[in-house]
């Protein structure tokens, strides 16, 4: 089954919570992905209290957690202060994830971001070493991981996925799939292909979909402080890029198992106006979406 999980903030008070029902009402979702955003300033941790009324509220309104994720950048660091830090806030994760229900909880590979090692045999081995050790994690709070990509990781490939899966070998270990995030620029016109390849080698491992679409800009239509731009890929509203989202919602039909959908980064509007391309592709192609 295909479940529309948007990110919807539910908030501690009677009218936060009001505005929550309103949002999943007019999203027209029975499933909400969430994200307690510890360590923020102006957030504080959620008690364990709170969570189990959070629970009850849910419950009671007939609505389930997909999604239950809040990254943590130390997770695969050169640093292992900030290592052993992100392996606490997973096993919090998975903690209270399993209080609330969740269908996953989603992690992401940093190390090195943004230089020369980031897609290097040291940084990844620092990756698969923090994956196996919260896999053993997840195993212990009998809830599913999922991993998340980005092309500016070093999960950055559908090889890499496959090694991840092969080494780790943890039924716990699940795919928090971002197809975009896996687009390389010579692949921007190409989607289908993409998506065919991720879902051919990888589909039976994927509990949960990023959904957004991808364009394209460079050369004289990107002027930067000095000179032009050379080639940028961007995020995008689904509907707005090249994302072949007839493909993607027919292979997602073809897994045997509950899968997760969430329209992510876009104002509330946007999110709406995505999730409703994502419907109204979904019926023109006979897919079904919860």
């Amino acid at each position: 089954m295909i479940l529309m999980s948007p990110w919807v903030p539910l908030g501690r008070t009677q009218e936060e919570r009001a505005g929550f029902l309103s949002k999943v009402a007019d999203l027209n979702v029975k499933t909400v992905t969430l994200s307690m955003l510890e360590g923020w300033p102006e957030v504080q941790p959620w008690t364990d209290r709170e969570v189990h009324d959070a629970r009850s509220f849910l419950d009671n309104h007939g609505i389930r957690v997909g999604e239950f994720s809040t990254f943590h950048a130390g997770f695969d660091s050169v640093d292992p202060s900030e290592r052993k830090a992100a392996m606490e806030h997973y096993s919090r994760q998975l903690r209270l994830g399993r209080m609330l229900g969740a269908h996953c909880i989603g992690f992401s590979t940093y190390g090195d971001r943004g230089t020369p090692q980031m897609w290097s045999k040291e940084t990844w081995q620092r990756s698969m070493d923090a994956i196996t050790a919260l896999a053993g994690e997840a195993e212990k709070a009998e809830m599913d991981i999922a991993a998340h990509p980005h092309v500016m990781s070093p999960l950055c490939s559908v090889d890499r996925h496959l090694e991840m899966l092969d080494r780790v070998g943890s039924p716990r270990l699940k795919l928090l799939m971002d197809i975009v995030n896996l687009t390389w620029p010579q692949m921007i016109f190409r989607t289908t292909e993409v998506t065919n390849e991720i879902f051919d080698l990888l589909g039976e491992h994927i509990t949960a979909l990023h959904a957004k679409d991808v364009i394209i800009s460079g050369g004289f239509r990107v002027r930067l402080e000095k000179g032009f731009g050379v080639i940028h890929l961007d995020e995008a509203v689904p509907g707005t890029g090249h994302m072949d989202y007839a493909t993607v919602l027919r292979r997602l039909e073809g897994l045997n198992h509950d899968i997760t959908v969430n329209v992510e980064h876009f104002a509330y509007e946007d999110m709406m106006d995505g999730q409703e391309h994502i419907r109204g592709v979904a019926r023109k192609v006979g897919v079904k979406l919860e």
